[in-house]
């Protein structure tokens, strides 16, 4: 009886949690971090959860754990940008990964069980792929801005196509004590954008909150103050990535043939953490292994803030 009973406090205090907390958060990746300007170049991803989202219809092809545990509904829009190697070349290179502009939004949804500790993501995405997505424009700004050379071929980016993807990740507690987390994972994407699947192991050491009491920092949160260090490794096997071989409508000039792509791609990142009451800070650094035949590593910074209101 007394398990229960503190079961079912605790079912109180997570829906408190849910009702009380609305977050804000906004990552934005480049690989000038990595002084690099090449693969995945800029990334924007803006996103909101909030209480009202979960009368969306696209909630119900979302899924929770249970229906008494943290479910978190959010809407987000972003941008991925992606270039060959060189922004050098005035002519099309049929050996190199092609110009690609991302651009859609997604409905997701965080479901958090603090008692099991674990977590199961979802999320819908529904956008386009191609020059609609205006990365040609942006980088071709910034360069000028900055006073950097011009980027040349993105007269020869993939087509406008479409993207309708779904994915889905679900972690789990191995090892949480007060200043160690040891987490395992495993995902999957599925639709006109990206098919793959994988898994792997992530880190958190620290002064923290535990990464399966709610989603991020909170109003009421114990420790106000939060200072920790994280790291992630992840392998996954590639079925499809419109980002090289264009959308299931192509129009392209060039594609990559999907001989050419690599089946296995690993990563490895590592971020710092600094969070004070209702605002948190992120920079992380992110490296990835070669994509196609022909390709080199990869890597980029991410910088990210998150306010809860």
């Amino acid at each position: 009886m007394l398990n229960l009973a503190g079961a079912q406090n605790q079912d109180s205090i997570n829906a408190d949690l849910v009702k009380n907390n609305r977050y804000f958060r906004y990552i934005y990746d480049n690989d000038f971090f990595s002084q690099t300007d090449r693969y995945y170049t800029q990334g924007i991803i803006p996103e909101l959860i909030a209480p009202f989202v979960k009368k969306s219809p696209f909630s119900k092809v979302l899924i929770r754990l249970n229906k008494k545990v943290q479910n978190y509904y959010g809407l987000a829009a972003e941008q991925e940008c992606f270039t060959p190697k060189s922004i050098r070349w005035d002519t099309l290179n049929r050996l190199e990964r092609p110009y690609t502009g991302v651009i859609f939004l997604t409905h997701f949804l965080v479901s958090i069980d603090p008692i099991k500790k674990q977590r199961l993501t979802t999320k819908f995405d529904i956008g386009a792929i191609g020059p609609c997505a205006k990365c040609e424009e942006e980088q071709k700004g910034i360069h000028k801005a900055l006073k950097n050379i011009a980027p040349l071929g993105w007269e020869w980016q993939l087509s406008n196509d479409l993207v309708l993807n779904y994915s889905g990740l679900y972690e789990k507690g191995m090892v949480t004590k007060k200043y160690f987390e040891m987490i395992g994972f495993a995902d999957a994407r599925v639709g006109t954008l990206y098919d793959d699947i994988g898994g792997g192991f992530y880190f958190r050491l620290g002064l923290m909150n535990s990464y399966f009491k709610h989603y991020g920092v909170i109003k009421n949160a114990k420790n106000k103050f939060q200072f920790y260090i994280t790291a992630k490794a992840r392998g996954k096997l590639v079925g499809y990535n419109a980002t090289m071989q264009g959308g299931p409508f192509s129009t392209s000039i060039y594609e990559m043939d999907a001989n050419v792509i690599e089946r296995k791609v690993y990563s490895l990142s590592a971020s710092a953490v600094f969070a004070y009451k209702r605002l948190s800070l992120e920079f992380s650094r992110v490296y990835l292994t070669k994509e196609f035949e022909r390709g080199v590593e990869h890597g980029w910074g991410r910088c990210s803030i998150m306010g809860c209101f």
